[in-house]
């Protein structure tokens, strides 16, 4: 059964309260309809405010201090942009951190980051990595140099190189498959949608050289509770662009 948060708003509205930077625990972001162009350049993300702002200066040894997060979408895809404080390697250790997808709102189920949240897949450098058994990454029979940990799909991500910005596309209709959707040779290709719900928590983690997990967006919850950025895929009707003569 999906189990609902208890969302907080305003009385004069359904607008999501605003939350001041490091706020900790559950954060509600608000559904944004948009078409982004996953190609580094983060200028056509102008005027989405962030769904959440992070500390600076709290990534304790790791190579990734979170500066803020971005969530937007459109009927097709989840669109991701995260921001760095300073230039991050993420070309050559994005495999330090993982974008955390808890898709059936239950802390319980999934593999649990932190204890902060239960994760039913994770993206982390662009391969989408199946975690609803409870561990962290599920085989492949034959591993592979292209798919050593047992992928079952990619995301469009850019740049791969030193930067301060990240974008990535997420497709809303992938399943757990191993079919053209995603890698040969999986455990759990049972063809259930990633997104069954249109609702879903996200936790951002980076860790250290030593895969220790230090930097979280939002930051954890001190009083113990549930950890993450809760977002509701926005409705829109896409806008096609028409050539000016």
């Amino acid at each position: 059964m999906k189990a609902y948060p208890c969302l907080v708003l305003l009385a004069v509205g359904l607008t999501p309260l605003a939350f001041s930077q490091g706020e900790a625990g559950f954060i509600e972001a608000t559904p944004v309809f948009a078409n982004i162009t996953v190609d580094g350049n983060v200028s056509d993300w102008e005027g989405i405010e962030p769904a959440y702002v992070d500390d600076i200066g709290d990534n304790a040894g790791s190579y990734f201090d979170y500066a803020a997060a971005y969530l937007a979408n459109n009927n097709n895809y989840l669109f991701i942009r995260i921001t760095f404080a300073s230039e991050a390697p993420y070309g050559d250790y994005a495999y330090m951190t993982n974008i955390v997808f808890n898709t059936d709102l239950d802390r319980a189920t999934g593999y649990g980051f932190a204890g902060l949240t239960g994760s039913e897949f994770f993206i982390q450098a662009g391969g989408v990595y199946d975690q609803r058994s409870g561990q962290n990454f599920v085989d492949v029979y034959e591993q592979t140099a292209e798919n050593n940990y047992g992928a079952f799909a990619f995301a469009d991500v850019a740049p791969f190189d030193n930067t301060t910005e990240v974008e990535i596309r997420l497709r809303r209709d992938l399943t757990f498959s191993n079919d053209a959707n995603g890698m040969p040779g999986l455990l759990n290709p049972d063809n259930a949608p990633l997104f069954e719900y249109p609702d879903f928590m996200i936790l951002f983690e980076a860790e250290t050289p030593e895969f220790s997990g230090v930097e979280f967006m939002p930051n954890a919850d001190p009083a113990g509770g549930e950890t993450g950025i809760y977002y509701t895929f926005a409705e829109g009707t896409e806008v096609e662009a028409w050539p000016l003569y």
